[in-house]
């Protein structure tokens, strides 16, 4: 018994020993894919949940505690919760803490960790926002209800389940080859294989929610099942009764060791929430994410030298652990690229075109516009127009990815200095940009008063670095792709698009210098700011 625990314990030693070498390795690129994938999907439920944010009723005006109440985020058990009362099956007495801890864990990125990050939490989100929105209205809940569930239920089938594959094919590739890129993520997509891994991560996850009805046998079953994005990262076209069996042939006999990996994770996210999820965001996430694939690999070399006569996948270039700075060689791949998966190519130190440049301004603009509207949305249940101006743009997003693309150019080489730089110049755009409508229009459209590490409410420690990440985002990822498909458009299409854009958003700005933007869910008065400011500072003596 002892010589079988001492053989565990060199396992997950060298386990351990090689995730850390694969992580230390393009570590700014590791963090980079599982943030991006936690934004677009939503799987790592471990590192979630922050204390939950109390807000006293001491007469603060409803609309000042909104200021708050956007940047708190609820657990799913409390989205429930609010949906049954709403709902009136039954009441539920539910009463929110008020601790000296709880009272700088107001920042983005604990909205990003309860609301974005957590597995499922998207879908919860929209509920919460459908809840608070529609169902304190007339419209029919069943009806709501059942939209819904289609949309998450699309969601969940053709991106959540195909992008996590991905992210396992990024990890596999990333531990022998150095210059593996981001666009990884789009693995399924870009071989065309969607409805053949959409159906066996499906079957996997229909397969889960039953067994967790017997609780041991659903623990035991999340071992067994696993390794399915891992195979389906390696081969997307295997079917899905010999994936489920791979998987459970890979595991016999190691989810005790599987387990015990992941308790040091579980105490290492929960030591996380005394660094406002900076622990998990940059070091456990990215880390148990090496760890994972590095499991993957070391069980499918083991069990195919013990049964050499079965040989688990086809990819054999993911095979031996010998690492190189190079990229893994597409020509290698058994199965062919999907002949319209040019545009998921990335090369991120391209030169971008006038015209490009524009496209992009009015691209970051709108998906900056969109977040801020979306986001309103899920925490204080508000369909507003974000932003000073009346169109479906705001500014600031637009004119700080500029500064990012162009500016910033220099500093693509290293994504290190990269997210410096990004950090530091939203920082000071934000900062800038918060002081000038304040003096031209006495009036603030966000504050970030009670956020830890503040500065005049203007800009916060939380939010900047996901900025920082967002610049790196967009350096990396998200600009090459989008100048892929703006190459679908000729020049001569692309030229009058730009001037309609640019003559539009002149008469919207100029307009909104006379007329700026302003209500519910949109600015809050100085008055109310310093009312909401007094009560923090009381809060903390």
């Amino acid at each position: 018994m002892g010589k079988r625990k001492s053989v565990i314990n060199l396992e997950l030693k060298k386990i351990a020993k090689d995730s850390w070498k694969a992580f230390r390795k393009k570590y700014f690129m590791n963090v980079l894919v599982v943030f991006i994938t936690g934004i677009l999907v939503g799987g790592y439920a471990l590192s979630t949940k922050n204390a939950t944010i109390g807000t006293t009723n001491s007469g603060v005006n409803a609309e000042v505690r909104a200021v708050v109440d956007r940047a708190t985020g609820k657990s799913n058990a409390e989205v429930i919760e609010n949906l049954v009362n709403e709902l009136e099956f039954m009441h539920i007495d539910t009463r929110l803490a008020h601790t000296t801890g709880q009272k700088y864990t107001r920042g983005v990125v604990s909205v990003f960790v309860n609301q974005i990050t957590s597995s499922g939490s998207v879908g919860f989100g929209i509920l919460n926002g459908v809840n608070t929105l529609v169902f304190k209205g007339n419209i029919s809940h069943s009806v709501v209800i059942f939209v819904l569930a289609i949309v998450l239920f699309l969601f969940n089938i053709f991106v959540r389940n195909l992008i996590l594959v991905g992210k396992c094919r990024y990890f596999l590739e990333h531990r022998k080859y150095g210059d593996t890129k981001a666009d990884k993520l789009l693995f399924v997509y870009k071989y065309g294989k969607i409805s053949n891994v959409s159906r066996v991560m499906a079957i996997r996850y229909g397969k889960q929610f039953l067994w967790n009805f017997t609780i041991i046998g659903g623990f035991i079953k999340n071992y067994e099942y696993s390794m399915i994005p891992y195979i389906l990262a390696e081969d997307p076209t295997i079917e899905w009764k010999e994936a489920f069996r791979l998987s459970k042939e890979l595991t016999r006999g190691e989810k005790k060791r599987m387990f015990a990996m992941d308790v040091l994770y579980y105490i290492g996210f929960m030591l996380s929430s005394f660094t406002y999820n900076f622990l998990s965001v940059f070091l456990l996430n990215p880390l148990r994410e090496c760890s994972y694939a590095e499991i993957y690999m070391t069980l499918r070399e083991a069990k195919e030298s013990v049964h050499s006569s079965s040989k688990i996948t086809k990819d054999r270039m993911l095979q031996i652990y010998n690492y190189s700075e190079g990229v893994y060689p597409e020509s290698a791949f058994p199965t062919k690229p999907h002949k319209l998966s040019g545009w998921m190519k990335i090369d991120y130190n391209r030169k971008y075109s006038f015209t490009t440049i524009i496209l992009f301004f009015f691209t970051f603009a709108f998906v900056g516009w969109a977040w801020e509207v979306f986001y309103t949305l899920l925490n204080d249940g508000v369909l507003a127009n974000r932003g000073t101006l009346f169109g479906p743009w705001l500014p600031i997003y637009g004119v700080g990815g500029l500064i990012i693309i162009v500016f910033l150019k220099p500093l693509r080489k290293n994504p290190l200095v990269m997210f410096i730089g990004a950090f530091v110049a939203c920082g000071i755009l934000e900062y800038f940009t918060s002081w000038m409508l304040d003096v031209l229009f006495d009036t603030k459209w966000w504050d970030y008063t009670g956020f830890f590490l503040n500065i005049n409410g203007r800009v916060c420690l939380e939010g900047l670095f996901v900025f920082g990440l967002a610049g790196v985002s967009f350096t990396y990822i998200f600009a090459p792709l989008l100048d892929n498909l703006y190459a679908h458009l000729s020049a001569q299409k692309r030229k009058p698009i730009c001037i309609v854009l640019l003559a539009l958003f002149a008469v919207d700005l100029g307009w909104s210098a006379f007329h700026p933007n302003k209500g519910s869910g949109v600015t809050y008065e100085k008055s109310q700011i310093e009312a909401f400011q007094a009560e923090v500072s009381g809060d903390n003596v």
